[in-house]
């Protein structure tokens, strides 16, 4: 006998959570603001009461595809974007004389299931009909843990590809190219605020460094009497910004309407570069087939 009651005490808790439902967390600022976790596997209790509405909201960017419910003639439901409204009415047929005989939603007798398909998932609840508002769910979030999980990895990922971009930009600035200092200039009288501060070449490019109240030139190359406009862009150098030079050269001219100032290159020549593709001992070329 005893080992009939312990089976049948398994079969009652086996039973029991077989049809458990799971119930939205409450909001520790209002009992009827409400939180649930979304489980493919889990039905959801919502309690409604007569003469409220209900919000179920989903993830933000799920649109609503279609519902159904055992108990259509007995709620109304409405959706937009999100969002799904709910609430009980009253149920209107017709009488064996055929007049209309009117039956308001009545605890337990109103209960019943809804289905929802979303863009992205689907849901299944049970409507339950109380009479305390107290118990009344005003409205329910959906949280997704799986989502959020993705989210906080693709954050990561990203956080970690800029880490890793900026290793490599400090990386190459940390490269020690042989840099020429050895650079003069004349400027025409008014023609201060177009002059650079300092300028040095390694080799490949020229750097005219400006401070940040002057004004960028436009760059020639001087040969012989001849001048032809050269093709630059700026690079930021602390508190200064670097008007480089696709070039090196040995004179420069810099103009900016009646300005100009002549830039010259010393040692122009003297220690030519090589072009490298690789120019960090830190960072490595990989070459797709190699």
């Amino acid at each position: 006998m005893r080992k009939m009651s312990l089976l049948a005490v398994a079969v009652c808790l086996f039973s029991q959570g077989v049809y458990a439902v799971s119930i939205p967390v409450k909001s520790r600022y209002d009992n009827r603001m409400q939180t649930q976790t979304y489980n493919a596997l889990d039905v959801t209790e919502i309690k409604l009461k007569d003469g409220f509405g209900t919000a179920i909201l989903f993830d933000n960017d799920e649109r609503i595809v279609d519902m159904a419910s055992g108990f259509s003639d007995g709620w109304e439901f409405k959706d937009t974007a999100n969002v799904i409204y709910i609430k009980p009415i009253a149920l209107e047929v017709e009488g064996s004389e055929g007049e209309k005989v009117t039956f308001e939603p009545e605890v337990k007798k109103w209960d019943t299931n809804l289905l929802v398909m979303t863009t992205k998932r689907n849901y299944v609840f049970d409507l339950v009909l109380v009479d305390d508002v107290k118990k009344v769910s005003y409205q329910v979030n959906f949280r997704y843990p799986e989502e959020e999980r993705k989210q906080v990895q693709k954050r990561a990922k990203q956080a970690k590809e800029i880490t890793e971009q900026e290793q490599i930009e400090s990386a190459l600035q940390k490269v020690q190219a042989p840099k020429n200092w050895d650079f003069s200039m004349k400027v025409r009288k008014g023609s201060e605020t177009i002059a650079p501060d300092y300028a040095y070449d390694d080799g490949l490019f020229t750097y005219l460094g400006f401070a940040r109240d002057k004004t960028f030139p436009a760059v020639f190359l001087l040969e012989g009497k001849q001048e032809s406009l050269l093709n630059t862009h700026v690079k930021e150098d602390g508190r200064y910004q670097a008007l480089v030079i696709q070039k090196t050269a040995e004179k420069f001219v810099l103009r900016s309407g009646d300005k100009v100032v002549g830039i010259f290159n010393g040692s122009y020549g003297k220690n030519p570069t090589s072009y490298k593709t690789t120019v960090s001992d830190e960072i490595t070329r990989d070459v797709v087939g190699e």
